[in-house]
C-alpha cells in the first residue's frame, strides 16, 4: 500500500501549476515580416507546426512532472504492506521487552550482548514523542514491569535502561509476554507496538489468543552459544564428609557450540584453594562427566567450587557447593541401663587422631529423656529402650523434622508393639514383626546377604578390586523381622532376605533402624571389623541432613532452614559480602529462617551475630543454555500477532524500524526520476531551440527570396 510520511508537504503540489503559468507568460511573440506572398510560409507551416506544438507540450509536461516528483520526494512516499496510524502521529503505547537473563552476558566479539541490547533500547525510545506510553519489561525470571508504570518521557526510560542489571536468572518470555499482552490489550491508544530484544533462548508452549492491531518487532542476538562450554551440573558423589577422608565431585560439561572442545581444564577449589584439576574433550552438541577427588583438611563449613576456563560466556563456567564437617558430633545415648550402651560407648567415645573425641557423648536413662533439650544434639541413639514415655515419640519426630538423626537398636526389653503403635506409626516407617532365630540355640545362626554398597555409608570405605567390596559377615543368632512401608529403604539384608539395616528420610532428618542388637547374646556383630566403621558412619550419615549440601539451590530460589536453638541477631551474608537481616519465624518448637534475596550465585551464610549457623550454595540454572532458539513463528503465536518483524541489529536501527513500520521509502526513486526528467527536459529544450533557430533562418531566407522574386517581377 502506498503511503506518505510527511503528508503536510503535499500542499506544495500546487507548484505544478507554475510551469503552466510560465509557459503562457513567456510564449514566443511572432515577428511581422512584410512579404508579397506567403506561399512559401504556408508550406513550412504545414510541415513543422505540429511537431513544434508537440515538443512544447512535452516540455510543459516534463516541467510539471519535475516539480511533482521533487515535492513527492520531500514528502517521503512509502510502499508498505499494512496500514499504520503512526504516520499520523497519534498517541502510541510501546512495550519493550529487554532480556537481561544469564545467556545475554555472552560476549562473542568482546562486547556483552546485553550491552548491545541496552543501546538498542535507547535508540528505540528516541523514536517516540513526549506523551507516548513506553513500558519496559525485563525478561529475566520472574518477568516484571520496571517502575510498575509507563514512561511518558523517553529520556526517563533511557536512564532506567542504563541502570538495568545483568542477572543470572533464566529467561521468562512466557511471563514477559503475558505482561505485555495485558498492557497492550488495555491500551486505548491507536498505535500499539511491542519490541523484543532477546537471544530467544526460552521455553514457550502456549498459543495466545489474537491481539489485533499490534505490531511486533524482534531484535535477535543468536550467537550466545558460539565457542562456549557450560558447566551444567556439579554433584557430590557421597553424603558423608569427614576431615582427612577423600570425597568425589562429579562435574558435567556441556558443549552447545559449533565446534568440538578438546583438552578443556576443569578445576576444583576448596576454601579458595585449587586442589584438583582434570582435562576433558567435549564433542559439539554433547556433554561429558568429569570426576574430581579431594581431601578436606579442616572441619566446619567447606566452600567448594568447580570452574572452567574463560570462553564466550563466563557466567556459566562456575558452580558452587558446600558441606559441613563437624569438629564433634553431639550424640545423646538413651537406654534403660548403662550396660546396654557398652559397645556403642567404646566405639563412639574413642579419641580421634588429634586427641579429641569425634563425638560429644552423653548418656541418659529413658526416664530422664523429657528433661533433655534436644536442640543441643545432632544425633539420638536408642539402645534397648523398652517403651517411650509420654511425649517422647512426638519429640523424636519433631527432632528429625528439624534435621536431627535417630539410630535405633533393639534389645531384649523392647516392646515391639509399642514401637509400631507410636514412633513407627507417626513416621510411617513400617512395623516390627516376628523374631528370627533363638537366644537359646547358639549353634544356629544366619549371616548377612545383599548389601547396597552404593549407599553413602559404604562410599570410599572399601578398596576397589576385581571381586568388589567384601565384608566379613557377623553371625546372628537373634533378630526382629521388619515390614517396610513405601519410602523406607533397606541398606543391608540378612541372607534370608529380611532387612538388617533400614533407613527413612523424615522431614529434614533421617532414621536408621537395626534389627539385631550389639549384644553378645544376639550376635557377634560388635566383635567384627565392620561394627566400628559402620557405627561411626551411621552417626555421621543421620546428622548429614539434606540441608547440609544444598548444591541444587538455584538463583531465585527461596532458602529455608530450621534452627533448633533460639537466635538473637540473625542475618544472612550474600555472595557480594552484603549483610541483610533475616526474620525468624516460630514453627512448632523450632525456628524457621527464610532467605529470598538469592539473585546472585555463590555462598549464602546464615549468621547469629558472628557465629555461622548455616551455609547454602546457590547456582545458575543450566536450562537456559540448553534451550533452543525460538523461531519467529513461535514467537508470533505466543504473542498472538500475525507476524514478528525481525530487525537487523547492524546498521541504522531507526531506519530499519521505520522501514518495517511504514514499508520501503521511495523518496530516493522519486528524486532520481526528477533528475532524469530534468536531463530529458534539458536535451529536449536544447533540440527545440536549435531547430527553432534553424527554422527562423530558413524563414528569413524564404522571405528574402520572395521579396526578390516580387521585385524582379
Amino acid at each position: 500500500m502506498f503511503g506518505i510520511l510527511n503528508s503536510t508537504l503535499l500542499w506544495a503540489l500546487a507548484a505544478v501549476a507554475v510551469p503552466i503559468v510560465i509557459h503562457f507568460l513567456t510564449r514566443r511573440k511572432l515577428r511581422v515580416v512584410a512579404i508579397s506572398t506567403i506561399a512559401f510560409l504556408k508550406r513550412l507551416e504545414r510541415e513543422n507546426i505540429r511537431r513544434l506544438k508537440l515538443r512544447q507540450l512535452l516540455l510543459l509536461l516534463l516541467r510539471m512532472l519535475i516539480v511533482a516528483l521533487l515535492v513527492l520526494a520531500f514528502a517521503r512516499p512509502t510502499l508498505r504492506q499494512q496500514t499504520s496510524a503512526l504516520a499520523e502521529r497519534a498517541r502510541a503505547t510501546a512495550v519493550i521487552i529487554l532480556d537481561n537473563s544469564m545467556s545475554m552476558a555472552a560476549a562473542p566479539d568482546g562486547v556483552p550482548l546485553f550491552s548491545l541490547a541496552r543501546k538498542h533500547v535507547q535508540s528505540i525510545a528516541g523514536m517516540f514523542a513526549s506523551g507516548d506510553e513506553l513500558y519496559l519489561i525485563t525478561a529475566a525470571h520472574p518477568a516484571k514491569i520496571v517502575a510498575g508504570s509507563p514512561f511518558l518521557e523517553s529520556e526517563k526510560l533511557v536512564e532506567t535502561v542504563s541502570a538495568s542489571p545483568q542477572t543470572w536468572a533464566n529467561t521468562d518470555l512466557a511471563g514477559a509476554f503475558a505482561l505485555a499482552r495485558n498492557i497492550l490489550s488495555r491500551s486505548r491508544n491507536v498505535n500499539r507496538e511491542l519490541y523484543l530484544l532477546s537471544d530467544g533462548r526460552a521455553a514457550l508452549s502456549a498459543q495466545a489468543p489474537e491481539l489485533p492491531g499490534v505490531r511486533a518487532y524482534a531484535l535477535r542476538y543468536d550467537d550466545a552459544g558460539n565457542n562456549n562450554l557450560t558447566l551444567s551440573n556439579v554433584a557430590l558423589a557421597n553424603q558423608i564428609f569427614e576431615r582427612g577422608k577423600s570425597f568425589e565431585v562429579v562435574a558435567t560439561v556441556a558443549n552447545a557450540s559449533a565446534s568440538d572442545a578438546q583438552n578443556q581444564l576443569v578445576h576444583l577449589y576448596l576454601n579458595g584453594k585449587r586442589v584438583a584439576q582434570q582435562s576433558v574433550d567435549v564433542p559439539t552438541g554433547s556433554q561429558r562427566a568429569v570426576t574430581l577427588r579431594a581431601v578436606p583438611d579442616s572441619a566446619g563449613f567447606v566452600n567448594g567450587k568447580v570452574m572452567l576456563e574463560d570462553d564466550a560466556l563466563v557466567l556459566d563456567n562456575t558452580r558452587y557447593f558446600t558441606f559441613h564437617i563437624p569438629r564433634q558430633r553431639r550424640v545423646l545415648a538413651v537406654s534403660e541401663r548403662a550396660e546396654d550402651l557398652a559397645y556403642l560407648r567404646a566405639v563412639l567415645q574413642e579419641d580421634g587422631a588429634d586427641g579429641i573425641a569425634a563425638q560429644a557423648w552423653k548418656e541418659i536413662e529413658t526416664k530422664n529423656f523429657s528433661a533433655e533439650r534436644l536442640e543441643n544434639y545432632e544425633v539420638i541413639a536408642l539402645a534397648n529402650v523398652a517403651r517411650f514415655p509420654e511425649g517422647m515419640a512426638t519429640r523424636l519426630l519433631q527432632f528429625m523434622n528439624g534435621g536431627g538423626g535417630v539410630i535405633i537398636f533393639p534389645g531384649s526389653e523392647v516392646d515391639l508393639r509399642h514401637y509400631n503403635e507410636t514412633l513407627f506409626a507417626q513416621t510411617n516407617f513400617g512395623a516390627f514383626g516376628e523374631t528370627l532365630g533363638s537366644l537359646e540355640e547358639r549353634e544356629n545362626f544366619f549371616k548377612l546377604g545383599q548389601i547396597d554398597f552404593s549407599h553413602p555409608l559404604f562410599a570410599n570405605v572399601f578398596e576397589k578390586n576385581a571381586k568388589g567390596p567384601q565384608i566379613e559377615s557377623p553371625q546372628f543368632r537373634f533378630a526382629v523381622q521388619l515390614r517396610m512401608n513405601p519410602g523406607t529403604k533397606s541398606v543391608m539384608d540378612f541372607a534370608n532376605a529380611h532387612p538388617f539395616l533400614v533407613e527413612r528420610q523424615i522431614g529434614r532428618g533421617k532414621m536408621l533402624v537395626f534389627t539385631s542388637a550389639p549384644d553378645a547374646r544376639w550376635s557377634d556383630f560388635a566383635f567384627k571389623g565392620v561394627f566400628a566403621p559402620l557405627l561411626h558412619r551411621s552417626v555421621a550419615y543421620v546428622m548429614q541432613s539434606n540441608e547440609t549440601q544444598q548444591e541444587s539451590a538455584r538463583v531465585g530460589d527461596e532458602l529455608t532452614t530450621i534452627l533448633r536453638v533460639p537466635a538473637e541477631e540473625v542475618s544472612v551474608e550474600l555472595p557480594n559480602a552484603e549483610r541483610l537481616q533475616a526474620p525468624v519465624h516460630v514453627v512448632g518448637q523450632n525456628y524457621q529462617v527464610r532467605v529470598q534475596e538469592t539473585g546472585l550465585p555463590g555462598f549464602y551464610t546464615l549468621l547469629n551475630k558472628d557465629q555461622v549457623l548455616r551455609k547454602w550454595a546457590v547456582n545458575f540454572s543450566a536450562e537456559e543454555m540448553s534451550a533452543s532458539v525460538l523461531a519467529q513463528e513461535k514467537l508470533a503465536a505466543a504473542l498472538g500477532v500475525k507476524e514478528v518483524v525481525e530487525l537487523s541489529k547492524d546498521g541504522d536501527l531507526r531506519a530499519s524500524i521505520e522501514s518495517a513500520r511504514y514499508g520501503s521509502e521511495l523518496w530516493r526513486w522519486f528524486l532520481l526520476a526528477a533528475i532524469i526528467a530534468m536531463i530529458v527536459e534539458m536535451l529536449l529544450y536544447r533540440g527545440s531551440a536549435t531547430e527553432t533557430s534553424s527554422r527562423d533562418d530558413k524563414n528569413s531566407g524564404a522571405a528574402t527570396r520572395a521579396r526578390a522574386t516580387t521585385f524582379v517581377g
